[in-house]
């Protein structure tokens, strides 16, 4: 019934969406209102149809409704319930449907809630109408393509009795908000192209910026929230340390937001000096049609990637779109290259304005070289039959140099802006740059990170950062906070903007510049340093976790001694993708992660580890924090204009501000919960035990006999600790041989202690009258001895040196022959 019901309901909104833009398009021919309004309301019952669909699609998933072919491929019953809701847009048909809905909203809320602010020029308010026109005829296409072609309500002949299940990869809190947030973004992007495409067909090419510039910061935030939690997503859960590996689909996400970007920088130039205006539509333009761009390449197969969807019909519909809007943008564009022409030319390239072409340029550059880069491997493949696939390497080299320009400019922009102050006052806003960059320098390398192109890096974001900082520090210092003009939101969250991406920029030098990685063969309770680091190997333990067997091994970490943490990489099995998953353990940093992946373990014990450790990495998270809000920031509405004296004046944010900022607020929200964890894969109330050289931490053990012993009472002697249980298969076999041992070397000032642990004193003296136990023994009832000692699994056996220092740990049951050797070793033998 839902899938009947859910396909009726598509098919009835791709009519609804044709009609309004029908509707919207003979309104504005005949200039009739009541057009106008119809359709309206049709933009309207359009978003009710997509909504009740995507739930409908919703409830099927929720009902275990595996009839419709989608459900099954992607649920299963025994799947929570927030897993079953984010796997509504886990594959391509429901991802299509949620596109559909969204972009049916965005469409609705242009064209029934348009900007009327004091500052929005009259002119830019008729733009609304053609940007309908184009917004519902785009929900037409995509809700068309979702019922003809990529059905999410399609049914199957066999009903199975339960579903494949969400992949696993997909299971993480960032690839639960990653695609809503991405396609936010995607069509936000279509509203600024709408009113872009409005402005030429109407010839108000000066004006239309005013009521899309909102549009455009929203779907910026949107669209950056997304590839942070993509980024976030690749750390925590693909088990390579990394967090962005060129991957065409991380690239069809980027490349829009930084034209998106471009398009911000442009729109700024354009609302305060009239510039810009083929620059910007322009951009509008290439942003919506990079869109399309990697909807195109990630569904189409034209190229490969784990994070694509299956290869579909979908590409020559897509390939379509894609020469329809740059073919009819570029036409409207010769058209009116008349209206076009800026009447404030570019002063030259050390100006304000040129500083501006600059970055734009740069912007461009860069997105051009991430285009080509995505591409090659299917280019080379066509033209020479030989496959060249652009590796990470191949993008850093090349995109490096122009990032690193672009830093630059962020860093001397205001200060050229300044020049008509004159030189005297370049050079004393250009001090707090000089400061930053040397500061940055001198920081780094006391820190470490000494190579001369990392250190050029850290200049160039200290330049920048410095500039920053001063700007909004002066237009604090001048107007105060909220009392900023106009524009005062804007400055204040562009430069926060710029410190964020700044803050960037040092992770990605960190993580770039000075990669470690290695891999080690653990054993139980044996040291292996690595770099400043000690990691100690506890336990291995297997467990059936709901649709997966979950091998994980606890891992001590202690750094110049100093215990941190215990960490637990696992490999998690599961049968009915018949694949085994990493997932890593790290533990997070200022300086950088330690970041652990457990790639094998065998029967006798030994697990294989890599270690990598990523330096400064969580300035990138910080970072985006920090963009993030300075991009709410930006949304934050303007004072309102004076009104006369007398005129009661009533302040009142419009509806789409409101909206605006809840979204922002949303987005920094989930920012932060899904992706700054304190440390995954942590066993927490873990204790690190004592290192071999380290002191032994001191105790007072109850014996069976009533009296008490104190290890400081034990130096001079060499003592043998040996933590157990009554209930332990492994603790039975070893007793034999510590108390042949301890009555081997008990006359050569060696001292065997038995501490039971979480025992009854009744069980502990049955089990030692059983195997004639003469060495002395204790209760740790609530575990206060074996914490200290960071205890994971009985049996573990310390040996302690004469001054008190640990020198040997066994972790697990102990050969007589391995202790021996210890003792004898420490007796000078």
């Amino acid at each position: 019934m839902l899938a009947e019901v859910g396909s009726i309901l598509v098919g009835l909104a791709v009519a609804t969406a044709l009609y309004a833009g029908g509707a919207g398009f003979w309104a504005i021919h005949r200039s009739d209102s009541r057009w106008a309004k119809s359709g309206r309301n049709a933009a309207t019952a359009t978003v009710a149809l997509l909504g009740v669909a995507l739930t409908a699609l919703l409830g099927a998933f929720l009902g275990d409704q595996f009839g419709i072919r989608y459900v099954a491929h992607h649920s299963s019953r025994d799947l929570p319930a927030h897993l079953k809701a984010s796997a509504v847009w886990a594959g391509q048909e429901g991802s299509l449907l949620l596109w559909s809905f969204l972009q049916a909203l965005f469409s609705a809320l242009v064209v029934t809630r348009p900007s009327k602010r004091a500052h929005s020029p009259e002119r830019a308010f008729h733009l609304v109408p053609w940007a309908g026109v184009v917004l519902n005829l785009l929900t037409a296409f995509f809700a068309a393509v979702t019922l003809l072609l990529s059905n999410p309500f399609a049914r199957q002949v066999t009903i199975p009795p339960d579903g494949q299940g969400l992949n696993p990869l997909l299971r993480h809190p960032g690839m639960i908000f990653h695609p809503p947030a991405m396609y936010l973004g995607y069509v936000g992007l279509a509203v600024p192209f709408a009113f872009a495409i409005a402005a030429l067909i109407t010839r108000q090419v000066g004006d239309w910026p005013s009521v899309a510039r909102r549009w455009t910061v929203v779907a910026w935030l949107f669209l950056g929230l997304g590839i942070l939690l993509g980024a976030r997503w690749a750390y925590d859960v693909l088990g390579w340390g990394g967090y962005w590996g060129w991957d065409p689909v991380e690239n069809a996400g980027l490349m829009p937001w930084l034209t998106a970007t471009a398009l911000l920088h442009g729109i700024a130039m354009q609302e305060q000096r009239g510039g810009f205006r083929a620059w910007n539509i322009f951009l509008a333009a290439l942003s919506f049609a990079l869109v399309l761009f990697g909807t195109f390449t990630t569904r189409s197969g034209l190229i490969l990637s784990v994070h694509a969807f299956v290869r579909s019909d979908l590409g020559p519909y897509f390939l379509a779109a894609i020469f329809l809007t740059l073919g009819a943008s570029l036409a409207l564009m010769i058209s009116r290259r008349s209206v076009l022409v800026s009447p404030y030319p570019v002063q030259g390239l050390f100006s304000r304005d040129g500083m501006f072409v600059l970055t734009l340029v740069l912007l461009l550059s860069i997105t051009a070289s991430v285009f080509v880069g995505s591409l090659l491997p299917t280019l080379t493949q066509a033209l020479s039959g030989r496959r060249f696939e652009a590796d990470p390497a191949w993008f850093d080299r090349v995109t490096g140099p122009q990032f690193g320009a672009l830093v630059l400019v962020m860093g001397v922009c205001p200060l050229l802006a300044r020049m008509a102050g004159g030189l005297r006052r370049v050079r004393r806003r250009g001090l707090p740059a000089l400061l930053g960059a040397v500061a940055a320098v001198a920081a780094a390398a006391l820190a470490g990170f000494s190579r001369p192109v990392s250190l050029l890096g850290f200049a160039l974001a200290g330049l920048a950062g410095g500039t920053a900082l001063a700007e909004i520090g002066r237009v604090v210092a001048r107007r105060g906070v909220g009392r900023g003009g106009r524009h005062s939101g804007r400055r204040y969250g562009g430069y926060l903007v710029h410190v964020g991406v700044i803050l960037m920029a040092v992770g990605v030098i960190g993580t770039r510049g000075y990669p470690f990685e290695t891999e080690v063969e653990l054993s139980p309770g044996e040291p292996v340093d690595v770099g400043a680091y000690t990691l100690v190997y506890d336990e291995l333990r297997q467990e059936t976790a709901g649709d997966h067997l979950s091998t994980w091994a606890a891992i001590s970490v202690y750094r110049d001694g100093d215990y941190l943490a215990t960490l637990a990489p696992r490999m998690n099995r599961y049968p009915s993708f018949d694949q085994t998953f990493m997932v890593p353990a790290l533990r997070t940093g200022l300086r950088e992660d330690i970041y652990l992946v457990l790639f094998s373990s065998s029967v006798d014990r030994l697990v294989n580890v890599k270690v990598i450790l990523n330096p400064l990495i969580n300035f990138l998270w910080l970072g985006g924090l920090v963009f993030l809000a300075g991009g709410l920031l930006a949304l934050w509405p303007s004072p309102a204009r004076a009104v006369p004296e007398g005129v009661l004046r009533r302040q009142r944010w419009p509806v789409g501000t409101t909206v605006a900022l809840a979204a922002g607020l949303l987005v920094l929200v989930v920012a932060t919960v899904a992706m700054w964890q304190p440390g995954i894969g942590s066993l927490i109330g873990r204790a690190g035990r004592p290192l071999p050289g380290q002191p032994a931490p001191d105790f007072t053990l109850d014996l069976l006999d009533g009296s008490n012993l104190r290890l400081v009472d034990l130096r001079a002697q060499v003592v043998v600790l040996n933590f157990w249980t009554t209930w332990c298969p492994s603790c039975a076999d070893e007793l034999p041989e510590l108390e042949a041992l301890w009555s081997e070397y008990q006359a050569q000032g060696v001292f065997f202690v038995g501490i039971a642990v979480q025992e009854e004193k009744v069980e502990v003296r049955e089990m030692g009258s059983e195997f004639g136990l003469t060495y002395p023994l204790g209760l740790d009832p609530e575990g206060r001895i074996a914490t200290p000692y960071g205890i994971t699994a009985v049996p573990e056996t310390f040996v302690i040196d004469p001054q008190g220092q640990t020198a040997a740990v066994h972790v697990g049951p102990v050969d007589a022959a391995e202790l021996r050797q210890d003792l004898d070793r420490l007796l000078g033998r």
